[in-house]
């Protein structure tokens, strides 16, 4: 560690010279669910810069903490370095109890909370931050994993771990929809109700007519229904279209007229010079 008066000798230089001398990256954010909803985090983060050794780890702990905050308690340190950060995050993900196992529906985290808690804190002038991992993974308590890339916000994520035992006593009364789609990830509706993402196969759907809905950024939805046998799987399969792209906005009244003297203009130009 760099002694405490090169530590502040660093710091008004900086301060002096009106730009941020260190730089906070994140690298990557892993999250893991347990069976109470309850979530280990282990945020991995670069800071670089001449003042690297100069920012106390305290600071850093406070303004992480207080930024990645997913419910009313706070986040409890499990462990803290200049370049990690190891969290447990009390409920993260609300658990209900279905047909087919548990349902988990984790909170959305946005990272520009803690890149604003840290431009509110007194080490703002000397760190430019970016809180964004480049890549972040939840991964639940049966081993599925949802990835995301340079994502300034973690969504919500809806997943139902399967019990085996829940599964095979529910199986005789209730059916379920299996989703495939082009794009993957698209959301899932069942009914209007969000149900997951694809591709993944839905378990517990009682028999019957059900509408199936899907829906992606940048696609023409699709709505279609599907019938649901008991102890049978529907299966759904899909290709979204492309949305149409925005019509051109018309020109300007009066914007046709000016166009045209324009060219009135020019032609008369050209046809003076070739005299």
């Amino acid at each position: 560690m760099i002694p405490v008066r090169a530590a502040c000798l660093l710091l008004c230089l900086a301060l002096l010279a009106g730009a941020p001398a260190a730089a906070f990256t994140a690298d990557s954010l892993s999250i893991t669910v347990k069976a109470n909803g309850d979530a280990t985090a282990d945020f991995r983060f670069t800071l670089q810069g001449v003042i690297e050794n100069a920012i106390p780890v305290s600071v850093l702990q406070d303004q992480l903490t207080k930024g990645l905050a997913t419910s009313a308690e706070p986040p409890q340190v499990i462990s803290f370095s200049s370049s990690e950060a190891v969290l447990l995050l009390k409920g993260f993900a609300a658990t209900t109890t279905v047909p087919t196992g548990t349902e988990y529906q984790t909170t959305s985290m946005n990272f520009t909370n803690a890149q604003a808690a840290l431009q509110n804190s007194a080490v703002s002038s000397v760190i430019s931050a970016d809180f964004s991992p480049r890549i972040t993974t939840v991964t639940f308590p049966d081993g599925y994993t949802r990835e995301f890339d340079n994502s300034p916000v973690l969504p919500s994520i809806d997943h139902i771990v399967v019990n085996p035992a829940q599964a095979g006593s529910a199986a005789g009364s209730t059916g379920a929809i299996q989703v495939n789609s082009s794009p993957e990830h698209v959301r899932v509706f069942i009914d209007s109700a969000y149900a997951g993402d694809s591709p993944f196969t839905f378990t517990g759907i009682s028999p019957g007519v059900h509408q199936v809905r899907l829906e992606a950024e940048n696609f023409l939805p699709f709505t279609g229904n599907v019938t649901v046998s008991a102890g049978q799987t529907a299966r759904v399969m899909e290709s979204l279209e492309y949305a149409t792209a925005p019509t051109p906005r018309s020109p300007a009244p009066g914007a046709g007229e000016v166009i045209g003297l324009l060219v009135l203009v020019t032609s008369g130009l050209v046809f003076l010079r070739r005299r």
